[in-house]
């Protein structure tokens, strides 16, 4: 038996043309859905927006290295490679929020060359450690 899973469905911004600043803040519900990296991606890849000036991404602790399957760096380094076109053509300096203190003390900041490689080569992304 096939079971038909739909595609990630996606914020269409195509026409929020005034758009400044977007957030994507980590979800708390503790449901499985799949507002994931990838959605993030797919969300980020509809801006058309001349005015964009910012982007902040908070992933759910299910998109970090603790439990994410290997498949999903994938998705880590499409998002990566994305937000390097935004630094390229709108000259964003994305931001990443990640919970501190996880994992005994270990953090994003400890995992993102492997997660963000590019934009962390580069030094063109903002950790920013929150407290919950």
């Amino acid at each position: 038996m096939a079971i038909d899973v739909p595609e990630v469905v996606f914020l269409d911004l195509t026409k929020a043309i005034k758009l400044k600043r977007v957030v994507f803040l980590r979800e708390n519900t503790g449901h499985a859905t799949r507002h994931t990296v990838e959605w993030v991606t797919k969300t980020l890849q509809t801006v058309e927006s001349k005015h964009l000036q910012s982007i902040t991404v908070s992933p759910s602790n299910k998109d970090l290295p603790e439990t994410i399957k290997q498949e999903a760096y994938q998705e880590w380094q499409d998002l990566d490679r994305l937000l390097v076109q935004f630094w390229t053509s709108h000259s964003i300096r994305p931001r990443v929020m990640y919970v501190a203190g996880r994992r005994g003390g270990k953090d994003l900041r400890a995992d993102a060359p492997k997660l963000l490689p590019e934009l962390t080569r580069r030094g063109l992304v903002d950790l920013v450690e929150t407290r919950h």
